[in-house]
């Protein structure tokens, strides 16, 4: 079975079990807390994907963004896939270049009508124009108009974020705005989130 290392972006440690059990049904896996230098350097060169938890932090925030410099660095020299959610596809998107933005209104602990774009190894099984209800919780976004110089294709829009999913062009990094891992909100469940999770790992990790 394929490793997995885990980096928690929270900044209060907060503990990301809903992440961990809907990664852990397609790989073993490890998490390591954002800060953990050392730790991280040294895990990362052992394992066969990274993913990137969300976080409270603000990507528009410069603070927040130089407290994640480790993280950052660990982006541009990996080989391995990652897949990045919420703070951490901003995060992604900001390390190669692409500007983030603080949106009007957040949005906060909705299923948002997400639509495929362009279908591809993450949204297999989907088609073209497709809406998928997906867990969202977001404060900020990236800018549509930054991505291509920054080396992303865009995957997937929604009506409240024009960035849902991005793609590198050359390496096999992944970011979604939309959180996977959480397919329940109140009393309503939608499982496509784990769909795509599976995806990445069956068809760009390749478990």
């Amino acid at each position: 079975m394929v490793k997995t290392l885990i980096v928690n972006c929270y900044l209060k440690s907060i503990k990301i079990s809903e992440l961990y059990d809907a990664i852990s049904k397609f790989s073993q896996c490890e998490i390591i807390e954002y800060s953990n230098v050392d730790l991280i350097e040294k895990i990362s060169k052992d394992v066969d994907a990274i993913v990137l938890s969300g976080s409270e932090a603000r990507i528009v925030n410069s603070q927040h963004r130089e407290r994640f410099s480790v993280v950052v660095r660990l982006i541009m020299d990996l080989e391995v896939p990652l897949f990045s959610i919420c703070f951490g596809h901003q995060l992604l998107c900001w390390a190669f270049g692409a500007e983030p933005a603080a949106l009007k209104e957040p949005v906060i602990n909705v299923f948002e009508n997400v639509r495929v774009i362009e279908v591809d190894e993450i949204f297999h099984g989907f088609r073209e124009g497709d809406v998928i209800p997906l867990a969202e919780f977001h404060n900020d976004y990236v800018l549509k108009n930054s991505l291509g110089r920054a080396g992303f294709i865009v995957l997937a829009d929604s009506p409240s974020c024009e960035v849902e999913a991005v793609k590198h062009i050359r390496k096999p990094f992944y970011g979604v705005q939309f959180h996977p891992e959480r397919i329940r909100i109140g009393e309503r469940v939608e499982p496509s989130g784990h769909k795509i999770i599976q995806n990445f790992f069956k068809n760009v990790v390749k478990s």
